[in-house]
């Protein structure tokens, strides 16, 4: 079989998965991967590696594990000597090859030392202050071209992130996202690309290239639960290696989601000790991790590569853009029922995902489905893109994240409002507005509502620039085959996505509609100075006409009840 061919078989893996013959499913739908008893393939290696790490989440079994938040203790190197840690926070965003660590520690002399070391994709720094010259933050970012290897090399040996690379190694041109892998190549293959496997003294060890680094070599060994025991990294004359040990769910008493991490981790490079670090929490519920580059950096370290193109694995339903594109007038004509999957693709169904070999014995799929729901979710997972926040606004957009339970509005039963409600279901055009009807949803909100939209070259009208609403104020025109809707004026309880996304009352969102034969194309821009570093663009997102005759039959919703106030015993989302 053509290995790479192989490979490229995760494009179509999804889908082929649901077909496929599996065991153990449950309301008519099969689990997407079961390994044979015993087998020692690269398929079940890398799969077993992931379940058992808990990073597959969902009934499809997906690798949702986006970002991470540690913190730890122990000692660090500084200037070749051992420095003891008050502080050590480490932020990863693994969808953006980036990672921030911020430490304090205390020198053999009693001096204090603190640092911020940034990796983000091909560009390292370190700040003085956590986003230091982003959106006028005070502080300094000092570039550090010669740490980009080391620091891209620490995220993925780590014990998630190597397991991550070990998939990405499989494709010479694509970072898969959320991709399952036992749903990317067949049985029997020990080698498929740059990663391979063989059994070592009866342990599986894995070798797989680092993303981005070129020459870099991982090898990882892997223990008798599948875990990341060690990841030895090869790049020219250095070798740089890093052993885990004690895995546990480490995230806080309210949040255990069962992403296993390790509780003892060391780094070595030629030998010499680098960290060596005992985790104190972590939080693997997907939380807000951005790092953006500051243009100073930027500018000395003028970055030509580029890094691998990442792909969402996700199944959408084929939308038909070639026939005729209806008009009214003198314009595309908008109208009719739309429907589409959520961002990810399929929610988790048939009763939640089975459980992995390394949960609690009285694990069930039904709080498996509840763990996980925390992790399946477009805008954790950034699957809309991720709005970046001024600095100031990072852990704030994290506290919010963490207690969504209490603070997100469709927890109290408000609207989900804009951008939030997405596109809408069902859309009635004349020739001086359009009528968009939303059917709600993510988990709760939305209840029915509308929006009239005046498309007759109107402007925003300043009298009621002080009534503010869920939907805000909008106004329409047209741009050659798209509809543009500018809107004002809107509430700021509201939240852009689940996760926390809070934006203020001077926000403006600008909606792009787009009709091309059967699919309507949306684009969404977000302004919000107050609170933003930059706009945020989301990603197109494409709907498909739904033909059925009821489809524009919207069904009354059911009634939305306040079960929980003050009383939230658990952080994890319900």
């Amino acid at each position: 079989m053509d290995l790479r061919r192989t490979a490229l078989l995760v494009c179509l893996a999804v889908t082929a998965s649901l077909t496929a013959s599996a065991q153990g499913g449950r309301g008519g739908n099969p689990e997407p991967y079961t390994p044979a008893k015993d087998a020692k393939d690269l398929r079940s290696v890398l799969f077993n590696w992931e379940r058992n790490m808990g990073m597959l989440k969902g009934h499809d079994e997906r690798d949702m594990v986006a970002m991470l938040e540690y913190t730890g203790k122990g000692t660090i190197q500084v200037d070749g000597q051992p420095c003891t840690l008050t502080k050590y926070r480490a932020s990863t965003n693994y969808q953006s090859f980036s990672q921030r660590i911020q430490y304090t520690c205390t020198r053999a002399n009693g001096q204090s030392y603190s640092n911020v070391e940034v990796v983000s994709g091909l560009y390292a720094w370190n700040e003085d202050t956590p986003g230091a010259e982003i959106a006028g933050t005070k502080g300094k970012a000092t570039p550090m071209p010669n740490t980009v290897t080391d620091r891209l090399i620490r995220l993925w040996a780590s014990p998630q992130g190597a397991a991550k690379a070990a998939v990405a190694g499989m494709s010479s041109d694509t970072f898969w996202l959320g991709a399952n892998p036992g749903t990317l190549l067949a049985d029997g293959l020990s080698r498929v690309g740059q990663t391979s496997v063989e059994w070592i003294s009866g342990k599986p060890v894995v070798t797989f290239p680092i993303p981005a680094v070129p020459g870099a070599t991982a090898t990882a060994t892997l223990d008798s639960k599948f875990m990341t025991e060690s990841v030895t990294v090869k790049l020219g004359s250095a070798t740089t290696q890093f052993t885990y040990g004690d895995y546990q769910d480490w995230n806080n008493p309210l949040n255990k989601i069962f992403v296993f991490y390790a509780g003892k981790m060391t780094e070595r490079r030629n030998g010499a000790a680098i960290r060596d670090l005992t985790t104190l929490q972590t939080e693997t519920g997907n939380v807000y991790v951005v790092a953006p580059v500051p243009a100073s950096v930027k500018a000395a370290m003028n970055v030509t590569a580029q890094l691998p193109h990442e792909v969402i694995a996700k199944q959408e339903a084929a939308v038909d853009k070639s026939v005729p594109t209806p008009r009214l007038g003198d314009h595309p004509d908008l109208t009719g029922n739309y429907s589409y999957t959520d961002w990810i693709g399929n929610y988790m169904t048939g009763g939640g995902r089975r459980c992995a070999p390394t949960e609690a014995p009285d694990c069930d799929r039904q709080d498996n489905q509840t763990y996980d729901f925390e992790l399946y979710s477009p805008s954790r997972f950034g699957n809309m893109g991720r709005p970046v926040y001024q600095p100031q606004y990072w852990d704030k957009v994290q506290e919010l994240d963490m207690w969504t339970n209490k603070y997100d509005p469709v927890m109290t039963c408000q609207p989900l409002g804009v951008p939030r409600e997405g596109p809408p279901r069902r859309i009635i055009q004349t020739d001086k507005d359009v009528v968009f009807f939303y059917q709600g949803g993510d988990a709760g909100g939305g209840y029915g509502e509308y929006r009239i939209i005046p498309t007759d070259g109107r402007k925003h009208d300043p009298r009621r620039a002080l009534e503010a609403t869920y939907l805000g104020q909008g106004v329409g025109h047209w741009e050659g085959g798209s509809l543009v809707v500018d809107s004002v004026s809107f509430v700021d309880s509201t939240w852009l996505g689940r996760g926390g996304f809070f934006h203020s009352a001077d926000m403006h969102v600008v909606e792009k509609f787009t009709r091309q034969g059967d699919a309507l194309l949306y684009d969404v821009t977000v302004e919000d100075p107050d609170v933003l570093a930059e706009p945020w663009v989301l990603p197109t997102r494409v709907v498909r006409r739904n033909a059925n005759p009821d489809a524009g039959l919207l069904a009354e919703r059911g009634n939305c009840e306040v079960y929980e106030t003050n009383d939230i015993a658990s952080q994890i989302r319900h």
